[in-house]
């Protein structure tokens, strides 16, 4: 004993009997404290020795195998977004519609209509309005597809 050292409690005077008994062979069980200290010292002997190559190979064959997936996951994303991109590019519309002027002839028939005495007018105007429709929905057709 050295200097100011105490004397081991009865406690630890009991740990490293039943330490001593589990080193030898006669192994207690209950106690956390001789658990841990062998595990850990098991992890410190495997630590020690060498993995021979049918271990180590083994090893790295677990630990390149998730990678895998994960590379085969994100080439499966990145053409699932190439995909989804060009389809977004092929139904934009290429170019706003470009809607035809009205015809004089509508203009001077919806003048006619809008006049007080105009009820005779709106045969004519019922006329042009329906020619010019045809050619707005020919335009919208043209510039974004067919009718839904």
């Amino acid at each position: 004993m050295i200097g100011e050292e105490k004397f081991p409690s009865e406690a630890e005077l009991a740990e490293a009997e039943s330490l001593a008994r589990t080193l030898e062979g006669r192994r207690e069980l209950g106690s956390d404290a001789i658990e841990d200290a062998l595990a850990a010292a098991y992890l410190l002997q495997a630590s020690a020795r060498p993995l021979n190559d049918l271990r180590a190979q083994a090893i790295l064959n677990r630990a390149w195998r998730t990678p895998r997936r994960g590379v085969a996951r994100a080439v499966v994303a990145g053409l699932a977004a190439a995909a989804a991109a060009l389809l977004v590019i092929a139904l934009r519309p290429r170019q706003p519609a470009t809607l035809p002027a009205p015809r004089p002839e509508l203009l001077r028939a919806q003048l006619a209509a809008a006049r007080p005495d105009g009820a005779e007018a709106m045969g004519q105007l019922d006329s042009e309005m329906s020619a010019y429709r045809e050619q707005v929905f020919g335009a919208l057709e043209r510039a974004y597809g067919s009718r839904r």
